[in-house]
């Protein structure tokens, strides 16, 4: 039983007790009456209000959901930020994230990786070896 009808009920059992209203009790009720009727409907209209605003929240929440998808899956893309060729790029062994380094970085000759804060240490050569990757045919390496 909601609030509205609670309300209905009293007015009903005040009807059935056949109270004079002209009396000084009678007006007395029928004011306390008239009071309860006007707050149940203002609970009813504040309700009526709340689930229209769960509703609502509920979609922004659903659009929201969809742009991070858009936004934060671009990151997971095969795509790396080293582009240019003054980047290179380091996948973490602990974590699997993909990190460009700038040659600033690489002469450093360390770095914490942003996703899972291992310390990373690396060794860039140049040396043109076929152990560093680049492919180069150095005699002097081999």
């Amino acid at each position: 039983m909601d609030i509205m009808e609670k309300v209905a009920y009293l007015k009903g059992l005040m009807d059935g007790l056949d109270l004079d209203m002209d009396s000084k009790e009678g007006k007395v009720f029928g004011a306390m009456l008239d009071v309860l009727d006007e707050m149940a409907m203002a609970v009813s209209d504040l309700q009526d209000s709340q689930d229209e605003m769960e509703e609502l929240v509920d979609i922004i929440d659903e659009d929201l959901g969809q742009i991070e998808e858009i936004v934060y899956d671009d990151e997971d893309d095969d795509e790396c930020c080293c582009d240019d060729d003054e980047y290179y790029e380091v996948v973490c062994p602990t974590c699997g994230d993909t990190i460009c380094l700038d040659e600033e970085m690489v002469a450093a000759g360390e770095i914490e990786c942003p996703n899972c804060h291992e310390e990373l240490e690396f060794d860039f050569d140049e040396c043109g070896c076929d152990d560093c990757g680049c492919g180069c045919d150095s005699e002097e390496d081999k």
